[in-house]
């Protein structure tokens, strides 16, 4: 490298340094991250009552994991239907599948993705968690489950699902969109 690129280099280093700092990146304000997302241990029944409590609301609860790669793939889509339907009877319901030992890598990867709402850490072992959410479940992850307003399992994934696909679901049951010719169908 000679020398007049290092100048240039750092300089776009320090923009792009002081465009995070101020909370602009490419032009478009950026949410802060949350400091310390809430993380509350949960077993399959507390995510049942949370789908419960939220009645009224579509749900969708998607069981995740730090080292799941499809998962963290899939995380912004699921992060950009939650902010595009927030105020609109949505309800986003995320919970680690981390071993408890990684809570402070769970709440690193929330603070990142600026996630602002409270989450879950599954504190339970795996096949009462599996059964109870959907003994259809084989475990893998992400693992997907979506409620109509009643609090009804309407329908369930396993594997990364696109935006499309988790929008178009959503918006199904929320009565914005047809489901059909939604990407991958009900399992």
């Amino acid at each position: 490298m000679t020398g007049p690129e290092i100048p240039r280099r750092s300089a776009l280093v320090a923009a792009a340094c002081a465009a995070a700092l101020t909370g602009l990146a490419c032009g478009r304000q950026v949410p802060a991250p949350a400091s310390t997302p809430p993380l509350t241990p949960v077993t399959a029944t507390g995510v049942m009552k949370a789908v419960q409590d939220a009645r009224g609301d579509v749900v969708l609860v998607n069981v995740w994991a730090t080292w799941c790669d499809p998962c963290r793939r899939e995380f912004p889509a699921l992060l950009a239907v939650e902010r595009e339907l927030a105020g609109r009877r949505f309800t986003l319901i995320l919970v680690s599948a981390d071993f408890a030992d990684q809570r402070a890598k769970v709440v690193q990867f929330l603070a990142q993705q600026r996630v602002g709402f409270p989450s879950y850490l599954k504190d339970e072992d795996d096949m009462p968690f599996i059964n109870t959410l959907d003994p259809r479940w084989s475990g893998a992850l992400p693992a997907t489950f979506l409620y109509d307003r009643t609090g009804r399992l309407r329908d369930f994934w396993e594997g990364e699902a696109s935006y499309e696909k988790l929008a178009g679901k959503v918006k199904a049951l929320l009565g914005d969109a047809p489901e059909r010719g939604v990407e991958g169908g009900s399992s």
